[in-house]
């Protein structure tokens, strides 16, 4: 059965999809059951008509949530249809003009981001079992394993959608009662579908596996029932805590309770730099193996059915995976003995791209050059056939200290574009703040792009296609990349990616600590044409691309088939159609034909009504979407494909598949939707 595998973190950004077609055909998504909410509140209000309604809501999340060009949050009367539905818990009849423009219900957006698998509190194994024998436990809460035959599915699944699909999201969000710093830093929770052809069943269609990826930090904390090491975005162990005490532990689906004081982080942190590798940000199948990806170690490897976790992967790579050891090569004329033993590691990109021409998956590993202000950057390509290594290249990145999020592919290049961002290591290695809170962004700065040969082009070719660097390229932050191409006609390379415009942000993802990402602080995120001349080494264009003004989008994606081609179709999720920042409530379908209507005289604010989008509603959101070419189907043809994207409904307190067949316009709606 084929495997096909999408990483994505539930309803925000980053996340990438990599498909791995090995017989049949391919698909995506997410968990088709969440917790039910328990820390709620029975209140009871009168509505317009005068007659009382009982809500549940919690408590002081009931309002419009705060975007970036609407800060504060707004009264829920405001909607009028939103209001009338939170109270009678259903989903509001909005009309087309009021749907696209960002409101969304601040406590149904908390609901998204609850820790996975009725984990809220510490409870021991004994308890547990009793509860589970009384029927009260879908999810094992110290594994995250849960297995069982899906029949809630509304429409009609296509008989062409066989396969096995994969998915990797941040689902554990703390231990014994203490919520993460930031959801990102979260334990990685891998759930696996596999969809039958009505011919191998009489039952479900659709099977249903998860599990929390068991990495040593997980298994490290499980164990002490507190946070052992520190994470990228600001959680971290606590020191001196007999002089300031221990965490409140108010639950994992409650707020955080914000940092200790800054000795108690000195104390528990400093010097110490073997981050945890939460293996949340990617899942691949390929050669044989399952991975659970994290851009800052090296991936961890899954059982295929099970998803039990084996263990860290090196990938066939000559390099030392002991824990402990962090992406920074060894000091150079330091005598071996001498070194730091948490020197000498790799980490792997979370970002592989897979080539549809010659079935290869392109990834890349790393390491700092702590003396030079510099990176060391090992190119990869492996063959399906037992995830054999075919070629590897390294390059040096100058002046570049911080490893790129994503890469883009071509038929003879690959390229990273670097953005602008710089580390404080002192309040790194004093333990005060974690690494992403020590990192500065210049949302104002050009930034640079590296593009480098494929490590299988032959030596003539290495030096047609030989290395070159882009610099000043003007101000934008480069998110995630849908593909990319070489022009035939003019030989520019052409790329395609989801990102912010300039803006005077200095905080690389900080408005997405605390319990959820708060969207007031983060720049709206537009899905952006770049192009380059490998002749002048020069940025040629760069632009929004066009028909996609004003539509806040990420997690771009395209036909596998044309991941290095010029591709006509893409597809993002979508947040609105304003030009605003908000939570993700659609999916959108950008044409690259050139047959977009240009928007680019709209104004923040006014509504882009010309691009072809599915808004699921204001008491929905949507998460990262993957297109999947029909068993069977002409792999040339954009449209013989379904996408599918995940969401999850807030009234059911459900996540869902929304499986849509792209021979139709996405506005039509899903043909099927799997619970």
């Amino acid at each position: 059965m084929p495997s096909f595998a999408a990483n994505v973190l539930p309803f925000l950004l980053s996340t990438h999809t990599i498909l791995a077609f090995l017989s049949k055909a391919p698909i995506t998504s997410l968990p088709i059951r969440l917790p039910t909410t328990t820390n709620n509140a029975v209140a009871t209000e009168e509505d317009a008509s005068g007659t009382t309604a009982s809500v549940i809501l919690e408590d002081a999340h009931a309002f419009i949530g705060s975007t970036h060009l609407r800060p504060k949050s707004r009264n829920l009367k405001e909607v009028p249809a939103l209001y009338d539905a939170f109270l009678t818990g259903t989903h509001p009849e909005q009309p087309k003009d009021e749907l696209g423009r960002g409101a969304f219900v601040m406590s149904d957006w908390r609901k998204a981001w609850h820790t996975y698998g009725q984990c809220d509190r510490s409870i021991t194994q004994a308890e547990y079992e009793k509860i589970k024998i009384e029927g009260g436990f879908v999810v094992d809460p110290f594994t995250g394993e849960a297995e069982y035959e899906v029949e809630d599915i509304d429409g009609d699944l296509p008989n062409d959608l066989v396969g096995v699909l994969y998915r990797n999201g941040a689902g554990k969000f703390g231990i014994n009662g203490e919520r993460v710093a930031h959801i990102l830093d979260a334990d990685g929770l891998v759930l696996r579908f596999e969809f039958r052809s009505p011919e191998e069943t009489t039952t479900s269609r659709v099977k249903f596996t998860s599990r929390f990826v068991e990495t040593e930090g997980f298994c490290e904390e499980r164990e002490s029932k507190e946070f052992t090491k520190r994470g990228t975005f600001g959680t971290a162990p606590r020191g001196l805590t007999s002089l300031f005490g221990e965490p409140l532990r108010n639950g994992l689906n409650n707020d955080p309770e914000g940092k200790p004081p800054l000795l108690s982080r000195m104390a528990a942190n400093a010097l110490k730099a073997d981050i945890k590798n939460t293996a949340n940000t990617q899942v691949i199948a390929f050669g044989g193996k399952v991975l659970a990806l994290w851009e800052a170690g090296m991936p961890y490897s899954l059982d295929p059915v099970s998803l039990k976790t084996i263990g860290v992967d090196s990938l066939g790579l000559p390099i030392d995976i002991q824990p402990g050891k962090a992406p920074v090569n060894y000091i150079p004329g330091l005598p071996e003995d001498m070194q730091p033993e948490i020197l000498g590691g790799k980490a792997h990109t979370a970002h592989p791209k897979m080539c549809p021409r010659t079935g290869h998956l392109v990834g890349w590993t790393w390491a700092q050059n702590p003396t030079k202000g510099s990176m060391d950057i090992t190119f990869t390509e492996y063959d399906s056939e037992g995830f054999r290594i075919v070629a590897s290249d390294t390059h040096t990145l100058d002046g570049v200290a911080l490893a790129p999020h994503d890469c883009v592919l071509t038929e003879h290049y690959i390229l990273l574009k670097v953005n602008a961002l710089e580390i404080d290591q002192l309040a790194f290695l004093s333990g005060a703040m974690g690494p992403a809170e020590c990192l500065g962004m210049d949302g104002r700065a050009k930034v640079r792009a590296f593009a480098f040969p494929r490590p299988t082009l032959s030596g003539d070719e290495k030096k047609k296609y030989a290395p070159f660097v882009v610099n000043d390229i003007p101000a934008c932050f480069s998110i995630h990349f849908s593909h990319g191409y070489e022009d035939e006609k003019t030989g520019d390379l052409v790329s395609y990616f989801s990102g912010w415009p300039p803006n005077d942000s200095e905080s690389f993802l900080g408005a997405w600590g605390g319990f959820c990402p708060d969207y007031d602080k983060i720049p709206p995120t537009f899905y952006w044409r770049m192009v380059f001349d490998p002749k002048t080494k020069e940025c040629v264009d760069l632009r929004v691309s066009q028909g996609a003004e004003n539509i806040c989008c990420e997690n771009p994606v395209v036909h596998p088939n044309f991941q290095t081609k010029d591709a006509k179709y893409a597809y993002a999720l979508c947040s609105n159609a304003i030009g605003d920042s908000s939570a993700p409530m659609g999916y959108a379908k950008f044409c690259l034909d050139g047959s977009a209507v240009d928007q680019s005289n709209l104004e923040a604010g006014e509504k882009n009504d010309t691009t072809d989008v599915y808004w699921v509603g204001s008491r929905r959101f949507t998460g990262e979407p993957l297109v999947v070419p029909k068993r069977n189907g002409n792999p040339e043809r954009e449209e013989d494909a379904y996408l599918l994207g995940m969401a999850f409904d807030a009234v059911k307190d459900k996540g869902c598949i929304m499986v849509f067949d792209l021979e139709r316009e996405l506005k039509e709606g899903p043909v099927c939707t799997v619970w």
